[in-house]
């Protein structure tokens, strides 16, 4: 598990990096975090992971991780995708998630011509969600969508498209506040390891 964790997390950089320049990407930072070592302070934060070390477990990762952002929320526009020759390495790093995601394109009922965007600044694209383990359960995941959502309404697109794979993310996406709403395009995932 541990190797798997460094493979997803090197493969992921132009995923990242892709939609931090975006600039559609959101975070929660605590503004009173106290840095571990000077030289993560020095850097505004720094991951002390070795990927040459596979004994590490959840909590000794977590205690490496040495930077104030405490929840993230990454999105970009529909109509500029990623460079799909740069994602090959997150496929072989999980490859569960790229049959997943192939099976609920194949599944999605909806006509894509009414939510495919056309041209930018109408669709935005949920990619990927995380918040640190310590910091779950307090709503900050949720306080991210929202304003993603309000964002997106202010920049004028007409829709935001995400994938949830985890029964808060759908339920917090499910569910906005208004004028907001949500429409689950529910597909069955059995037998791919996810959630739909």
């Amino acid at each position: 598990m541990t190797d798997r964790t460094y493979k997803v997390f090197a493969a992921m950089d132009h995923l990242v990096e892709h939609q931090i320049a975006s600039g559609l990407s959101l975070g929660i930072f605590d503004t009173e975090y106290q840095y571990k070592r000077p030289e993560s302070a020095a850097a505004g934060g720094k991951l002390w992971w070795d990927p040459t070390e596979l004994s590490a477990d959840g909590d000794e990762l977590m205690a490496r991780m040495d930077f104030p952002l405490l929840s993230v929320a990454l999105a970009y526009d529909g109509f500029s995708p990623f460079d799909t020759s740069r994602i090959a390495p997150v496929a072989q790093a999980l490859p569960d998630f790229a049959e997943s995601l192939h099976a609920l394109e194949a599944r999605d009922g909806r006509d894509p011509a009414g939510w495919k965007p056309t041209g930018p600044r109408q669709v935005l694209m949920r990619n990927a969600t995380a918040t640190k383990l310590d910091e779950g359960g307090k709503g900050l995941m949720r306080h991210l969508a929202h304003r993603i959502m309000r964002q997106a309404a202010e920049d004028g697109f007409r829709g935001i498209q995400i994938e949830g794979y985890h029964d808060s993310v759908t339920a917090g996406w499910s569910n906005p506040p208004l004028p907001f709403r949500g429409r689950l395009c529910r597909a069955s995932m059995r037998g791919l390891g996810g959630g739909g």
